[in-house]
This record gives C-alpha cells, structure tokens and sequence, in this order.
C-alpha cells in the first residue's frame, strides 16, 4: 500500500525522481571560463588604452605647472627663467682668483660652477611648491674646476627627486648610478640648432631644417641667433630672454615639452646622463627644432660593440602617438609625431616671421 503522504513523483527509497543534483558539469565550466577570457582580452586593451588616457593626462598637468611656474617667474623678474650655462663668468681657482679656463665664453662643459648656472627646470621651482627642494642649493664661490665637491649642494639636489619633472608613461622618479641623481623627463626649447639632430646620425637636414655645424656651446645655438631664437636662452654672457622677444606671438612659441629617450638607455643617453639641477647647456634639460620622436623610434648606440653615449637633440615622449608641449601663453597642447616637420620647427623659433598653417597642426 502507498504512503498517502508520498508523491507520484517520488521514490520510496527517499531520492527524489526526474531531478539534477546542483552544480556544473565540466563542459559548462569549460565554457564559462572560456566566456571570461574572451571577456577580459576584449576589455584589456580598454583598461590598458583608461590608464594610459590617465598617464598622459597627468602628464600634461605636469607641464601646465612648469608652464605658469615660468610665467610667474617671469613677472617676478621680468625676463623668462633663463637657461643654464657650464662654468661661470666669475670663475674662481682653488684659491679664489680669476680662473678664465671656467669661463663660459671659453666653451667649458660640462656642468655650472654654482647654482645660478643650473637648469630652468631648478630655476622655477619657487613658483611651483618647490621652494623647500630649492633651498638645498647654496650660493658659494664659483671654483672652477669640479674642485669644490658637491659645490653649491649641487649632489644634495640631485638626490631630491621632483615627481612633477617625470612622466608617468615612462618612469617613477628615479636616481641613477651610484650617486643616485635624479633626471628630468621635460626639457625647455633652445631653438634652432646648426648641426647633426643625433650625433650616431651621419648627417645635417637639408634647409631650413639643417644648417652646417657649430658647437653645442655657441651662440648660434644658444638661441642667440636672430630669426632661429629659442623660448630659453643660454645666459653665459648675461643675455637674457623677454617677453617681447616672442615676435611670433605667445601662442605659437612652445617653452616646454617632452624630450625623446630610448627605453634601453634610462640615466645613461647623452640626455639623461646628468644631474636633473646642473647638466650645464646640455640635451638632458634642453632640445632643439629637429621633428619629434617617440622613444622607440629613437637611437641607442651599441654599446656592446664599443658605441659610446649618443646625443639626441629632438624633442619626443614615451606616448604612444604623440607628445604635449607648453606654449608662452600657457597654453598646453598634444601633438601628433607626425606633425609636419616645418611647422615644428616654426613653433620652437620664437622669432622666424613665418606664418602657421593651422591645418598642418
């Protein structure tokens, strides 16, 4: 006789009949996973494309803060922050007496003999939180040659590292070597150099890109050529920078951008190889006209097969398309790398009269 309380559908063994036991067979666990790869390999490249949008954004920010620091400095004291310079004019001997072979005008590398010789980047630091970092550096007398270590406090500042001097698609703020010194992933415009845009590249552009060599140190390429001048200038012989001198307007005459740098030659290239504070007129904290590049596209020397330091004059970024620069009016803008070459060239000359086709921007 049945049960009156069992179901039709029960068994009178107490397992219930017609149903599944919960949980996943292996083929759908298979699939759900499978579900979830595709997912994650569509989305990654969204969150990857987010951080980078992020990076560069920061990045941007960065150089906005460098741009009004250096507008302030300039309503300070009514010049542009100047450049840097190696030696001083006032070089002293060990034992304090006029010591010409420091002087700028002699061509001296390479790096300043006191702190009113050090890079813009250390120059606008007042104006933009950094007063504190600032200060490590001393006013002392300017002995010449490197006789005086850690002269000025030029090694102490080199330890401090400014984040807002780094782009965070390429690198935290890092010291290299033993010493540990800090770098700068921003340079200021220099202008028009007359030489090679790479020193391992065998070879001046043609006209009005190129012109024949002159050193590094001159003043041609000091951004004291009339018509080819620079937002920054070399001030070894006391000239300076004024607002007036942007004869081609503010909004076309870019004071900061990124510089290249090859990914394998961090801290070591021959514009990353020096204190971020006192590299003297050199590629670690200026550049020059030349087109931009990315990073990748950028030389590094085989250095197992005995090439040593390359110099990369141009500007660059480690973005992936592009790069940003800050503009006397301060003004921030990203640029294509393949922006055309003349027009490059036409915003890092403050002065050259030429008109900027905005449709090649």
């Amino acid at each position: 006789m049945l049960d009156s309380h069992a179901g039709l559908g029960d068994d009178p063994s107490g397992r219930t009949c017609g149903r599944r036991a919960g949980g996943f067979t292996l083929v759908e666990l298979l699939v759900v996973i499978a579900i979830i790869g595709v997912l994650v390999g569509l989305l990654l490249p969204a969150v990857q494309s987010a951080r980078e949008a992020a990076r560069r954004m920061q990045c941007s920010n960065n150089l906005r803060q460098m741009i009004l620091a250096t507008l302030n400095y300039e309503s300070t004291f009514k010049q542009i922050v100047p450049g840097p310079f190696d030696g001083h004019p006032s070089a002293l001997t060990a034992g304090l007496t006029p010591n010409p072979s420091g002087y700028p005008k002699n061509n001296v590398c390479c790096r300043a003999a006191n702190r009113d010789g050090w890079s813009a980047q250390y120059k606008i630091l007042p104006f933009m939180e950094g007063t504190n970092i600032h200060e490590v550096g001393r006013d002392v007398p300017p002995t010449w040659r490197y006789v005086t270590p850690n002269n000025a406090g030029e090694d102490d500042v080199a330890r401090l590292f400014v984040s807002g001097f780094y782009c965070p698609s390429r690198r935290a703020p890092t010291g290299y070597g033993s010493a540990k010194f800090g770098r700068t992933d921003y340079a200021s415009n220099a202008g028009y150099y007359h030489g090679r845009p790479d020193s391992r590249v065998d070879f001046i552009p043609e006209m009005p890109l190129g012109r024949p060599a002159q050193g590094t140190r001159t003043r041609a390429n000091g951004g004291l050529t009339r018509g080819r001048q620079g937002a920054i200038v070399w001030p070894g012989e006391g000239d300076k920078r004024i607002l007036t001198d942007f004869s081609d307007g503010t909004s076309n005459s870019i004071v900061w951008s990124e510089k290249s740098l090859n990914g394998l030659e961090h801290g070591r290239d021959g514009g990353d190889n020096e204190r971020w504070n006192n590299a003297g007129w050199d590629e670690c904290v200026i550049r020059y006209h030349f087109p931009p590049k990315a990073d990748r596209s950028t030389y590094a020397p085989d250095r197992d097969n005995g090439q040593s330091t390359n110099w990369n004059r141009y500007f660059g970024s480690a973005h992936a398309g592009g790069l940003s620069a800050a503009f006397c009016d301060g003004s921030v803008r990203f640029f294509a790398f393949e922006i055309d070459p003349l027009t490059w060239m036409r915003l890092c000359l403050i002065d050259d009269g030429e008109i900027i086709d905005d449709s090649t921007l």
